[in-house]
């Protein structure tokens, strides 16, 4: 069964900004992902998204994990202060790794 057409993850892309429509009680609603790369099966039925925890505390490696895309949507508004923290993000050494991960 497919997600309901209310929530916006029609068309991610990379460098989207997401977060899990519903998630689970024991969750941070407020934890965001970065989309690294996005699939969508023409099926509908197994569309996915890779996507990156931002969690600027973690000094690990990020974790980079696949979501079906029917549970996700786009952060709605971002703040700029948000927006520079993320892109901070990206640009250090573990957004480096990131990036050399999915080139190589």
């Amino acid at each position: 069964m497919e997600h309901s057409a209310a929530y916006d993850n029609k068309d991610l892309h990379v460098g989207d900004i997401v977060r899990f429509h519903t998630p689970y009680p024991d969750e941070d609603p407020n934890t965001i992902f970065i989309v690294l790369w996005s699939y969508y099966d023409p099926a509908g039925k197994s569309s996915r998204a890779e996507l990156v925890k931002f969690d600027q505390s973690s000094k690990q490696t990020p974790v980079i994990q696949k979501w079906f895309i029917r549970d996700l949507e786009r952060v709605p508004e971002v703040s700029p202060k948000l927006l520079k923290q993320i892109e901070l993000f990206m640009k250090s050494k573990l957004g480096n790794a990131i990036i050399s991960k999915l080139v190589i």
